[in-house]
């Protein structure tokens, strides 16, 4: 997201490191909603019964709500009020997470799923904008970001573990109403944050942001149903679809969104690599998950804990996955860590000799690594070949296509009956197709990357 283009004059002070960890708070719970989901899905679908279009909307909608609003997030960021903006991001989160434990059926929790990812796209680039106020470019300013980084990762982690226990002792309802006491925390302990407000003008696109969001919503719904619903309401759908786009393209796309930033082609080509590692990713986490719950009779605790190697390998490989770019560059960092993922999905789904827990362990440590590969790889490719003054709507692009991607993969898996819902359903047809999507969009990001005819002119 943009960063703060105040004067120095204009600056508040720079927040204290309590402050600056209570303000990151807000990406810790959007890391445990992001993860949780593996960990409560199961339960939801015992107590629910939804059909596959509504299981896919419960666990992707937040990514499609954040997706699609953090382009306007980030315009709100450089014209209002930032404190303010980030403290409705967090009570929305915590209202979204309020109704998701309330839900009386399945389309109330995917309404509560998307407010938690809303607020969320509210929370996150305002948190940047509050931490690095006032620090000059040094290891101050690094410091605050690094750790806006970290929390999200320790929530990640934390949305695998702490959930799950809940879920096993006290039911998925608890599992949200663990995360209302952080939020009351993180408002009242900001209340008094000194206001922090851009002075950048321009008009705010809300038109953009809410067709972008439906047209992302219709799209995965319908890739979703392509096995489940009918002829005539898919075609229904997809005119609908055809409109919103239309809409979408008669305007110029969504303001937050600059041409000449998704134009180019390495920013293009890292997007589309970040999506394709998402799509496998979440959606090989989505149907490995249940299986393990309806198949193999585990608690989501016990699914926690086998997963929870995956987001600590990547906390732990990361600083290497940064060397590694220095050392070999972006674009033979991004395959290698694609190649490793592709690798241990493929070997997770083949491979039956050993106790599946062991297995499963060694898979997601390897997943991590090759995430702490590709994600720096990535985001490094984009960076340096964006001008400085758009390297924060780069970072939301980047944000958006991850996100967005792994939507898409939770709809693929659903759209051809691969996720499982019986006891005796396998995982291994949707590992496998998890490990195509990745290879399927690595390819589709070399090709976008080597599209150099047209950087110059929109350097």
């Amino acid at each position: 997201m943009p960063l703060l283009t105040d004067s120095a004059a204009s600056h508040p002070p720079a927040l204290v490191r309590a402050r600056t960890v209570i303000v990151c708070l807000a990406l810790f719970l959007e890391g445990m909603s992001s993860s949780s989901i593996n960990v409560q899905i199961a339960a939801v679908e015992k107590d629910f019964a939804p059909g596959p279009v509504e299981l896919q909307l419960i666990a992707g909608v937040f990514l499609i709500s954040y997706a699609g609003l953090l382009p306007l997030a980030g315009q709100l960021v450089d014209r209002s009020n930032r404190r303010t903006l980030f403290q409705t991001g967090v009570v929305l989160f915590g209202l979204g997470s309020l109704a998701c434990a309330m839900a009386p059926a399945a389309p109330f929790l995917v309404l509560g799923r998307f407010a938690q990812g809303a607020g969320a796209a509210l929370s996150a680039p305002a948190a940047l904008a509050l931490i690095t106020t006032g620090l000059p470019v040094g290891a101050a300013r690094n410091r605050a970001v690094t750790t806006y980084g970290a929390m999200g990762a320790v929530g990640f982690s934390t949305g695998l573990v702490v959930p799950g226990a809940m879920v096993t002792a006290l039911g998925w309802r608890s599992s949200f109403l663990v995360l209302v006491p952080i939020v009351m925390l993180v408002v009242a302990a900001t209340w008094r944050i000194p206001t922090s407000v851009a002075q950048r003008s321009g008009r705010l696109d809300l038109p953009g942001a809410l067709l972008l969001t439906l047209a992302l919503a219709l799209a995965l719904s319908l890739v979703s149903g392509v096995g489940s619903l009918s002829v005539a309401v898919l075609g229904a759908g997809a005119i609908v679809l055809a409109g919103l786009v239309a809409a979408l393209v008669r305007r110029g796309g969504v303001g937050g969104i600059p041409r000449s930033t998704f134009g180019r082609p390495r920013v293009l080509g890292a997007g589309l690599g970040l999506a394709a590692v998402f799509a496998g990713v979440l959606s090989s986490m989505f149907v490995l998950s249940l299986e393990l719950q309806t198949g193999d009779g585990m608690d989501a605790y016990e699914v926690g804990l086998l997963i929870l190697p995956q987001p600590l390998a990547f906390s732990a490989a990361s600083r290497a996955g940064a060397a590694a770019v220095g050392r070999h560059g972006p674009g033979r960092t991004l395959a290698a860590g694609m190649l490793l993922i592709v690798s241990s999905l493929v070997l997770l789904a083949t491979i039956t000799v050993g106790p599946p827990q062991a297995r499963t362990l060694i898979a997601m440590a390897l997943i991590g690594v090759g995430m702490a590969l590709s994600f720096p790889a990535a985001s490094i490719a984009a960076v340096d070949a964006t001008p400085e003054a758009l390297r924060g709507t780069t970072a939301g692009l980047l944000t958006t296509a991850q996100n967005v991607g792994g939507a898409l993969g939770l709809a693929v898996v659903t759209a051809l009956d691969l996720v499982p819902r019986d006891r005796g359903d396998a995982a291994a047809p949707g590992l496998l197709v998890a490990a195509a999507l990745i290879v399927g969009g690595g390819l589709a990001a070399a090709a976008a990357a080597r599209t150099r005819a047209s950087e110059g002119a929109l350097a």
